[in-house]
């Protein structure tokens, strides 16, 4: 997130008082040596440091009409902010082997109340273990137990001539850099340094090597501070896991991954189910077409990212038909029984008792069917990255001046422009039904849309339309302050998450409106006018500071809701292979009532479109993963990016992307729907990490059917010719 979207002067003010104990040898009961160069101290001193979540306590904006969203959601209170803390009765010892764990023998302290320490000990390399037996002061001021064990390390240059040792998250990456790459202290402070700062944009971060072993209040710098903590906070969560891994002694259940080191755990951390972390992933979502009509070179720009500039997976599978299933799925794994485009707020007459509070009159004809898609208590990543401390974006395009995100777009004829895609030169009238709450991938969640940051962050504008420069103007012509190219803004200030959903307009993503404007279709104008905008979006990015800093790993998957309904219902990974036998609710999600529908959902809707460009210099490029994924799939493997779910813990991974071969075995007897697979490796979920070798022949789910619910095969319906000539990895970093 930019920095400025952090608060934390508060709390450093009060840490700065502890800075000031820390320069003074604290009250730990020893007094470093003094200064003198190639000295060997007697002590170790320092502080353990973290960082804590502050959610705002703002409530949702209600739904009243004239609400200026823009305008009213642009106050920092709204904004979680991450705070440094200091933990207490952690233990710190002296890592005098190397191994980071402390063993016996090893001298060892434990922390005071400000997370302070001293140490008798000439070993300068000291590990901290933050047991749930820690207490720090949370946000609010009160005091608070460390959910989950975190191990932290520092080097022993920190400790040189007397110098103040600062143990936290930043310290274990410099650490753990040095290790997995070879570095030098150094170069370690430096590296993480530069993917943080950003420059050449509109909001500069300078990050100096210095501060990121410093203590939080001591980085004279806000924006380098800010840029700091949310590093600190996110790595936390890999260190956290990476405890998780070590103290078990294996990665997940399969019994040949050993682990018994602390550097082997913080790898597997860092590439669970060998999906590398990312900082920033942008993911577009067109609409309705398959391998078979997009990936031509009479589409030069799709072809040329599909084919030459990125990866793609082959075989790449919806979840069902029409859209909304879709994106329900691709922000959560399952689709909840949705089938149909209905809005989240079409609910049947009297049903006041599961409203939410900001429930609209009904925008269109309900059914007995249309409660089930405003989604209570279902686990998403929109949730799950809020509850890591990691920013998620809704980019949306040609939304009305002023759009409510709950709402579809009307369209205004006063608001013109030039179709320049096209060719035409005719000057057309801004239409309805551009912005759809179908293709909202968070608007269907009650907690995420009742969330304070809710039209803050996930309720944004990308431009590069036919419209946006016109609405530009009448919002300015009308007094209302909007902003239609917020996405282009973000990425020049930096002001982006680490999980950026966009959505370009029913015309630009190839599902059409049936409108008179002549290349809002499906078909082959409406093609190359998405191809276009897949330029416009692709190079934007590309332009970006924050693609530009290869420091940072970003990524931008484009991919297709669903296919061309060429096979029928036919998909994998997760689906409902049964074709109408179901157990009422996905297994281990603390559901106790039967969802409505749910047997309706999950039944796929053939062969879609997945390709990723990465701006990794080192990166393979022209790979292709011919094994079968789907949404379910991609959810997986950005919880394994994101450090959101542990391998070791099948449940962890929300919905059905846990349904992997081993776990759809365990719990056969409970999932009845895949009691007649063909192949458990097709229908079962696993992450996008090319380890499958595909067989010559390989065919899915009791072969291919069209329209028939449990069949299915590989893109062109056609069985495997055999494994690819690679198993690279297509998120892989370096080749």
């Amino acid at each position: 997130m930019h920095p400025r979207h952090h608060s934390f002067v508060p709390l450093l003010t009060a840490l700065a008082a502890a800075a000031m104990l820390a320069a003074c040898g604290g009250d730990g009961g020893g007094t470093p040596a003094a200064s003198n160069p190639g000295a060997t101290p007697a002590t170790v001193s320092g502080s353990v440091m973290g960082t804590a979540l502050k959610n705002p306590t703002g409530v949702a904006m209600s739904s009243a009409a004239g609400v200026d969203y823009a305008k009213s959601s642009t106050g920092d209170d709204v904004q979680q902010t991450i705070v440094p803390i200091a933990y207490a009765n952690a233990t710190v010892c002296a890592d005098t082997n190397g191994n980071g764990v402390c063993d016996n023998g090893e001298a060892a302290t434990r922390t005071g109340a400000d997370g302070r320490f001293t140490l008798a000990t000439a070993a300068a390399s000291l590990v901290a273990v933050v047991g749930t037996d820690a207490t720090y002061t949370d946000a609010s001021g009160a005091p608070a137990n460390v959910a989950s064990k975190l191990v932290l390390r520092s080097a022993a240059e920190q400790a040189a001539n007397g110098a103040q040792v600062v143990i936290s998250p930043l310290s274990t990456e410099v650490v753990r850099l040095t290790e997995a790459e070879s570095l030098t202290v150094a170069d370690a402070k430096t590296a993480i340094a530069s993917r943080l700062s950003l420059t050449g944009g509109t909001a500069d971060v300078t990050v100096k090597a210095d501060d990121v072993l410093a203590l939080p209040a001591s980085v004279a710098d806000a924006h380098a501070a800010t840029a700091l903590l949310t590093e600190s906070n996110t790595l936390a969560g890999r260190y956290t896991l990476a405890s998780k891994i070590l103290d078990r002694g294996f990665i997940s259940d399969a019994a040949t991954d050993p682990v018994t080191t602390l550097k082997a755990a913080q790898d597997a951390a860092f590439n669970p189910e060998g999906i590398p972390r990312y900082d920033h992933l942008f993911v577009v979502v067109f609409e309705n077409h398959s391998n078979q009509t997009i990936d031509d070179p009479a589409y030069p720009n799709f072809y040329k990212y599909l084919n030459q500039e990125g990866n793609k997976a082959a075989n790449y599978f919806s979840t069902g038909n029409p859209s909304e299933p879709n994106y329900i799925s691709l922000a959560s794994a399952d689709d909840w029984g949705v089938a149909d485009d209905n809005p989240w707020n079409c609910l049947p007459a009297g049903d006041t008792a599961n409203q939410p509070t900001d429930v609209y009159q009904p925008l269109a004809a309900c059914n007995a069917d249309t409660k089930v898609h405003n989604l209570k208590g279902r686990r998403n990543l929109f949730t799950a990255m809020y509850n890591a401390g990691m920013g998620t974006r809704v980019y949306s395009e040609s939304m009305d001046p002023g759009q409510d995100p709950r709402r579809d777009g009307a369209g205004n004829a006063t608001i013109t422009a030039v179709n320049v895609t096209s060719g035409a030169g005719a000057t057309e009238p801004m239409i309805s039904s551009l912005y759809k709450t179908k293709h909202h991938p968070a608007v269907n969640f009650d907690e995420v849309r009742n969330r304070p940051d809710f039209f803050r962050n996930l309720n944004r504008t990308v431009g590069g339309g036919q419209w946006d420069a016109a609405i530009q103007t009448y919002a300015q012509g009308h007094g209302i302050t909007w902003n239609t190219h917020q996405f282009e803004d973000d990425l020049k200030s930096g002001d982006i998450g680490a999980l950026n959903y966009i959505v370009p307009d029913q015309c630009d993503d190839i599902h059409g409106t049936g409108s008179a404007v002549a290349d809002c279709t499906s078909g082959v104008p409406g093609i190359k006018r998405g191809d276009a905008y897949a330029k416009y979006l692709v190079e934007t990015i590309k332009a970006s500071p924050v693609w530009q800093n290869t420091s940072r790993r970003s990524a931008i998957v484009m991919l297709f809701d669903e296919g061309s309904s060429f096979f029928g219902s036919s998909s994998c990974c997760g689906w409902n292979v049964g074709g109408g036998t179901t157990s009422g609710a996905p297994l281990d999600e603390g559901i106790t009532t039967a969802i409505p529908r749910y047997n309706g959902g999950n039944k796929g809707d053939g062969p879609t479109i997945f390709g990723l460009l990465t701006n990794q210099p080192g990166a393979p490029k022209q790979i292709v993963d011919s094994d079968a994924y789907s949404h379910f799939s991609f959810v997986r493997t950005m919880q394994d990016m994101f450090a959101l779910a542990d391998p070791g813990v099948p449940t962890s991974y929300m919905n059905r992307s846990k349904y992997t071969e081993q776990y759809i075995a365990q719990n056969l007897a409970n999932l009845a729907e895949y009691s007649g697979s063909a192949n458990t490796h097709f229908d079962s979920v696993r992450p996008m990490n090319h380890n499958y070798v595909v067989k010559a022949g390989d065919i899915v789910s009791g072969g291919a059917t069209p329209g028939v619910s449990g069949s299915g095969t590989l893109s062109g319906g056609n069985t495997a010719s055999g494994p690819d000539a690679t198993q690279t990895n297509i998120w892989a970093i370096k080749s």
